[in-house]
């Protein structure tokens, strides 16, 4: 049996979607910002990754490594891809009702986020380790040098960003039964205009609830005879 409020999703559906307190929060701030620096990536390697010496044959400024540019666009797009998915993964993540499903996309943002900064990683040692060696006698006018660094730079910031998403999924994944963890704010105390309804048990006392549809379990009315009743001695032999 689930217990109550994993992962938050004994709140599901009732929060309201707050673009303020979205769009302000860490997480949606930081995969914003990993949206940018792969935008950075592939743009600068279409416009200046390429550059022509001579011939009509386009090279990669990176050593003339086509699969240093080929790596560097492909980490890039995917990445880009990716952070608009889990954005509006966590635009719907509140009306989950499911829990399962909750948290299957936290161990989706874990994997994908972990995976895509080990790519950054590899990328960056790549793409800087090709560059250094790369000659300027290659770069004729220091064609593509800037987009170069920027490139090497943003590849960098990119492996932080998609770090620090990293342990945000897993810190949300180990501590899911916090519920405050998965929605954008705090439950909300109960309505202060519910009656407290009082509930008679067989002892004389009373069970006073706040919710109007809660009965009491199992209630039975014992018979005062009963009660009354002497228990039958056994006989002595």
């Amino acid at each position: 049996m689930e217990t109550a409020g994993a992962y938050g999703a004994m709140k599901a559906g009732s929060v309201p979607f707050d673009p303020v307190a979205f769009f302000t929060h860490p997480r949606t701030i930081l995969r914003l910002l990993s949206w940018v620096f792969s935008i950075v990536v592939f743009s600068c390697i279409v416009n200046e990754g390429y550059i022509n010496i001579g011939s009509e044959r386009l090279l990669c400024v990176f050593n003339k490594n086509a699969d240093a540019c080929n790596y560097g666009m492909t980490v890039g797009v995917a990445c880009f891809l990716g952070s608009i998915c889990f954005l509006i993964l966590d635009v719907y993540f509140p009306s989950m009702s499911n829990l399962k499903d909750r948290k299957r996309a936290v161990l989706l943002d874990l994997i994908f986020s972990g995976v895509a900064s080990f790519l950054w990683f590899v990328g960056f040692c790549f793409l800087a380790n090709q560059w250094q060696a790369t000659s300027p006698d290659e770069l004729p006018l220091a064609q593509g040098s800037d987009a170069a660094r920027a490139i090497i730079a943003f590849c960098f910031f990119s492996i932080l960003s998609w770090a620090v998403l990293t342990l945000s999924a897993l810190r949300r994944y180990l501590t899911g039964s916090n519920t405050n963890l998965f929605t954008w704010q705090h439950l909300d105390p109960p309505p202060s205009n519910v009656r407290a309804t009082p509930y008679p048990i067989p002892n004389g006392g009373t069970i006073v609830t706040t919710n109007p549809y809660q009965a009491p379990h199992f209630t039975e009315t014992l018979d005062p005879q009963k009660l009354t009743q002497q228990r039958p001695v056994a006989p002595a032999f």
